[in-house]
């Protein structure tokens, strides 16, 4: 089939054929996966309510690793015009920051 040959029409009808197609065959796969669960949960003798405290557990260690926040930082920084004005290095560059490279200025020179 040479798909440069067909309608937009011809197109489109094959497209929601291939969408139906896919999650027909996604969801027989996802019944076999279940199935196969169950099948080593009895296996090894374990209950559903203990296979949901398993993957309860690895979601909750995964949040707590991603959402973890970062603490304070001391500024690296400083504009010599005006002491203030300081930048810890993290995030996006502050305008005085900006300005100070434009002119010719290196980040070294405004260390703390």
């Amino acid at each position: 089939m040479k798909l440069s040959d067909l309608s937009l029409n011809e197109l489109e009808g094959i497209q929601k054929k291939v969408t139906q197609e896919i999650e027909k065959r996604r969801s027989k796969a996802q019944e076999e996966g279940i199935k196969k669960i169950k099948l080593i949960a009895a296996e090894y003798g374990l209950s559903p309510k203990e296979l949901k405290t398993i993957t309860s557990v690895k979601r909750s260690a995964r949040k707590g690793k991603s959402a973890a926040k970062r603490g304070p930082v001391a500024p690296k920084y400083r504009d010599p015009n005006d002491a203030e004005n300081t930048w810890t290095g993290r995030g996006r560059k502050p305008k005085w920051v900006e300005a100070f490279l434009n002119s010719g200025g290196q980040l070294e020179q405004i260390a703390i």
